[in-house]
């Protein structure tokens, strides 16, 4: 009888230091890369508003004067306002036309592919091409929409120039240059769903509600949460929509939070606080973030 072989528990030995140190060489590009573009020009911002400026001159410590000046002002709670509502609700609309053309498109069996490329026309404008796009579809004078309204015995005014309306303009035209980035995100996710799981709904009777309530959406929330965090990011920083629209008007009813940074520090008027403000901007990504990942966790699990 051949004698048994007993083998031992592999043991592992430490690494050396200097292995441990060119592991680290490897790293050590992506890590400047990282830091420099994302710890130190927030270390700037930092640094900024806590100092006086004049223009773009660094002054003198000032501790938290600026966070006063910027939290005291009236119109601050109207740029929180307007930022909250332009994000969320550019979301909303964005995340809905996007999931709802993907679900289109894979339904679709002829012409999908002509029908993709036209909802994906959009998302190749630049971001002036669109706004501008969208000024020249507002205007008064020639634009469709005025046209339209005035055709059925509407009066449309100066619809960008209307304080109740000029929001809600941005928020459509900003939904409409966006939500193709949602329609390829959450086409690609209704691709991974099995075919089995609505069959099993069609055989139990069940409606497309149902297919949508039970199947559809329990797999795509995930995703769906990604593309909103990559979405709301986005709304949240957007300055060029607003310059080309409105300009932050009328009477302040477009200006956010990022829009006032850029005219702000493009003005070199207000530099201090405009650095607090990006802070702001900043925990408020974080914020964000952490929300997406504590939702996606809860839709895996």
């Amino acid at each position: 009888m051949p004698a048994a072989v007993i083998r031992g528990a592999r043991v592992s030995y430490p690494m050396p230091w200097r292995d441990r140190a060119r592991h680290w060489l490897w790293y050590l590009p992506a890590l400047t890369l990282v830091l420099s573009v994302t710890l130190v020009p927030m270390m700037t911002a930092f640094w900024i508003a806590v100092h006086s400026t004049h223009f773009y001159d660094i002054r003198e410590f000032v501790g938290l004067d600026n966070f006063r000046y910027l939290f005291d002002r009236p119109d601050f709670a109207l740029w929180a306002g307007n930022s909250l509502i332009y994000v969320t609700a550019t979301l909303a609309l964005a995340l809905s036309l996007g999931l709802g053309s993907a679900i289109l498109l894979q339904s679709a069996s002829r012409g999908s592919g002509l029908f993709r490329t036209v909802l994906l026309l959009p998302w190749t404008f630049s971001l002036s091409v669109a706004a501008t796009f969208w000024l020249w579809l507002y205007n008064p004078s020639f634009g469709l929409i005025p046209l339209g309204m005035k055709a059925v015995g509407i009066q449309p005014g100066l619809m960008l120039g209307n304080p109740n309306l000029a929001l809600l303009l941005l928020i459509i035209s900003t939904a409409w240059w966006s939500f193709p980035h949602a329609m390829v995100i959450l086409s690609a996710a209704l691709q991974s769903v099995p075919k089995e799981l609505y069959e099993a709904v069609a055989i139990d009777g069940g409606s497309a509600w149902h297919s949508f309530r039970h199947v559809t959406l329990p797999h795509v929330l995930p995703t769906l949460c990604s593309a909103g965090l990559i979405l709301g990011i986005g709304y949240l920083t957007l300055v060029t929509m607003i310059i080309v629209l409105t300009g932050g008007g009328p009477l302040g009813a477009t200006t956010t939070w990022s829009f006032w940074i850029f005219r702000e520090t493009a003005s070199a008027t207000n530099v201090g606080p405009a650095a607090v403000m990006s802070i702001i901007v900043l925990l408020v990504n974080v914020a964000m973030g952490v929300a997406q990942v504590k939702l996606t966790s809860r839709a895996k699990g």
